[in-house]
């Protein structure tokens, strides 16, 4: 009796490392893509971020522009530039800052005055770009090497100064 327990317990071990083998296989199936898929969800979390925070540096940027601070002393574009960088600070490389105006924003067609903030009442515009590059080497491969993702703002500007 006691040599068939022994048999039973040599046939269950044995058949219990053959599982356990393909365990280890199914897992190294598995691992590769449950891998690209959090990845993947890293990646796009990233953009996301870069996206919403060069959004946001626009905005400020541009409600900074409008109150015209910055006007009386000459540093009004320098320091439009700066609040829009101030809020982008947290991305990794640096962002452009383009400053743009139109006498009004009925006629807000084409590139506008580029450089300048406008005057009281005309309509200012503030866009940010940023030159994502992937954090992920995996996906990193699938996006783009220049992907530029892009925050824009447009405004009146407040009338600090009598308007024309």
């Amino acid at each position: 009796m006691q040599h068939r327990a022994e048999t039973s317990l040599a046939a269950h071990c044995r058949a219990r490392r053959g599982e356990q083998g393909t365990s280890v296989l199914e897992f190294a199936l598995v691992l590769p893509v449950l891998l690209a898929m959090i990845f993947g969800i890293v990646e796009l979390g990233c953009i996301y971020f870069a996206n919403a925070t060069v959004t946001k540096a626009a905005q400020v940027a541009v409600r900074y522009a409008v109150t015209g601070g910055g006007n009386e002393d000459g540093t009004r574009l320098t320091t439009i530039i700066a609040e829009a960088q101030r809020v982008a600070d947290v991305l990794p490389g640096s962002v452009t800052v383009k400053v743009s105006s139109w006498e009004t924003y009925t006629a807000a067609s084409g590139s506008g005055s580029e450089g300048d903030a406008g005057a009281p009442c005309e309509l200012v515009e503030v866009e940010v770009r940023y030159h994502y590059d992937a954090l992920t080497p995996i996906v990193g491969k699938l996006i783009p090497d220049d992907m530029v993702l892009t925050g824009r703002e447009r405004m009146i500007n407040e009338p600090w100064l009598p308007c024309k």
